[in-house]
């Protein structure tokens, strides 16, 4: 192997080699970007699911007898409640007796969910108790 074919052998050894580490290290950085929106997205989900964890301790205790001030008791109660840290949360009763709940991070990950109150039986009236068998 003469002089040129060893140095066009290392210049083609080095090339592949550098351009091997930029690959390998994109992809690494691509799997803890990665890695980073799934924590962040699983943080949501926590903060989500404590949220209605909640609804459902209070679930059957009538509110108010309209759902439109159920919605916006219950708006305000979710808003009061303690965020994860790095958790914005955002509230507000929308028409319809709806409440949506959205949750963020600040990598921009968000989720939300839309809640009624009379799903969870905060709202209208309670049922009238049934005549036993021992009055008829």
């Amino acid at each position: 192997m003469n002089l040129v074919e060893a140095m066009v052998a290392s210049a083609m050894f080095v090339t592949s080699s550098s351009c091997s580490l930029q690959l390998w290290s994109g992809s690494a950085s691509w799997a803890r970007q990665a890695e980073a929106q799934q924590q962040h997205a699983a943080q949501l989900e926590a903060a989500l699911l404590a949220s209605q964890a909640q609804l459902t301790a209070l679930a059957g205790t009538t509110i108010a007898a309209d759902c439109t001030a159920a919605s916006s008791w219950l708006a305000a109660h979710l808003q009061s409640l303690p965020s994860g840290e790095g958790i914005v949360r955002q509230v507000s009763a929308e028409p319809g007796a709806l409440v949506r709940l959205q949750v963020a991070t600040a990598g921009g990950v968000q989720r939300q969910r839309w809640l009624s109150p009379a799903a969870y039986g905060l709202c209208g009236s309670q049922p009238a108790a049934e005549p036993s068998d021992a009055a008829l």
